[in-house]
């Protein structure tokens, strides 16, 4: 892994604790070669929430997984689809909600996942 990033099964993961819009932290985590981190599972996700907690426990983190292209339909920042009813998900209780319209990118919020607008700016985790 390079620097700053910690290896968990077959993937490096690394918090940043800077504030960027969901764009803006896809960039970075494209410079380091990757891409938003992607808790397809129970296991990833406990390690992507202990990784982020211990830099920051109450501030949001995106991850890599939005539905920019079409309203509704989820996909991971890889390209493959995460389809909310049947895939594995920390999703908070009513959400993904698009509150007023244009949530559209998710991120670590409490002890779950949120969506909120892209253009919000919160840490990351590449």
């Amino acid at each position: 892994c390079l620097s700053g990033y910690t290896l968990y099964g077959d993937a490096c993961f690394k918090v940043y604790n800077q504030d960027k819009t969901y764009s803006q932290a896809r960039q970075v985590c494209a410079a380091d070669g990757g891409l938003l981190a992607m808790p397809r599972d129970r296991d990833v996700d406990n390690v992507l929430r202990s990784l982020k907690n211990a830099v920051n426990k109450i501030s949001r983190f995106w991850f890599g997984l939005s539905d920019q292209k079409e309203e509704g339909e989820w996909e991971w920042e890889d390209g493959t689809p995460h389809d909310i009813l049947t895939d594995w998900n920390n999703w908070q209780l009513g959400e993904p909600n698009d509150n007023d319209g244009g949530q559209d990118c998710a991120n670590y919020y409490g002890s779950g996942w949120n969506d909120a607008p892209c253009s919000s700016e919160y840490k990351f985790i590449c």
